[in-house]
């Protein structure tokens, strides 16, 4: 690949409206980086760092973006696509969400020009079409079989009732996922669990904290209801170290967090080895990232429903999203990564 141009440029995405939870999700803060090689084809990607996951900072981001832009800027060569991943791990070591954005700007151009999707580009086996879930109280649940709820910051009762009416709003057959959000500790976890027994579960993710595994392994124990891991997991040491301690049944990947697409693809097969269940979830970044996450799903095969928040959630976004039908959606045959007005 010779590059002909690189640019990028800081990006604050507003919620359409705010949902109830323990975190602040009422804007966003991301850099693009668009690189365009030498045949005049350009590819887009997302950097949009999360701090409860690692120490990557939206500064680090930025600077290790620069750093890969100097490194191969005024440089007429054409990289060889190996050694090209191998520059970008050098400048993106401790950002991960830096090396995802370079990664997909370089991949959406390379399936690009093979005339294929990017994720047809990675696996001709990709799934077409993924299960998601909804979020409540933030996009619409009406096309979902299963809705994540962010729990943890009320109250048990007002949980259990929250928990009622949504059954009874969209029905019995639909499940869900309950996002704590580390705010439990073993006690009052153990009490959750079984005051929600009632209802379909599809798992309870994150209940404590990040570094309590042997407490997960212990709430394992108390209930059928199975325990999923999310800020546990930050980068593939972490993986082996939860695996190690049997804390948890589903685990949640985020590709901002873990960086580049063949950590995903690593964490992915080790998960699978152990009869573990991995999954899929963006962070809520913007729109480029979570189309490269929809395509990891894809070419990872995640038969489990993904955390891909496929609608328009920010006030400045088009209306160019796969439609949502019975909990599924079908990807893109666009060419690379799919995305309009970027």
């Amino acid at each position: 690949m010779i590059f002909s141009d690189i640019s990028i440029s800081p990006r604050t995405y507003q919620m359409i409206k705010n949902f109830e939870s323990s975190i602040n999700h009422s804007s966003r803060d991301s850099w693009i980086i668009k690189i365009t090689d030498g045949d005049g084809f350009s590819g887009y990607g997302e950097a949009s760092p999360l701090l409860s996951f690692n120490e990557e900072t939206f500064e680090m981001a930025g600077y290790a973006l620069e750093g890969f832009k100097l490194a191969v800027s005024n440089i007429s060569d054409d990289f060889e696509i190996e050694e090209l991943l191998i520059l970008v791990n050098a400048h993106t070591d401790n950002a991960p969400s830096a090396c995802f954005a370079i990664e997909t700007a370089i991949y959406d151009i390379l399936s690009q020009k093979k005339q294929l999707p990017l994720n047809l580009y990675f696996n001709p086996k990709a799934l077409p079409t993924l299960k998601v879930n909804g979020i409540y109280g933030l996009i619409d649940h009406n096309h979902y079989n299963t809705i994540k709820v962010k729990c943890g910051f009320r109250n048990l009762y007002d949980e259990i009732e929250l928990l009622e009416l949504l059954t009874s709003k969209y029905g019995k057959d639909v499940n869900f996922i309950l996002d704590i959000n580390q705010n439990y500790d073993l006690p009052q976890a153990i009490r959750f669990l079984k005051e929600i027994k009632q209802f379909n579960i599809a798992y309870v993710e994150q209940p404590l904290a990040k570094d309590e595994l042997e407490d997960l392994a212990e709430l394992r124990l108390h209930s059928d209801i199975p325990i999923a891991v999310d800020e546990s997991v930050q980068g593939i040491d972490s993986i082996h170290n939860i695996l190690d301690h049997n804390a948890a049944d589903v685990m949640i990947l985020k590709p901002q967090s873990l960086g580049s697409f063949s950590k995903v693809k690593e964490a992915v097969e080790l998960i699978k080895d152990e009869n573990k269940v991995p999954t899929i979830s963006c962070s809520l970044e913007g729109k480029i990232g979570r189309f490269s996450s929809m395509h990891l799903g894809s070419i990872n095969q995640i038969n489990s429903p993904c955390g891909l928040a496929l609608e328009k959630i920010y006030l400045d976004e088009n209306n160019f999203f796969p439609e949502v039908l019975n909990g599924m959606i079908s990807l893109s045959t666009a060419y690379g990564l799919g995305h309009k007005d970027s």
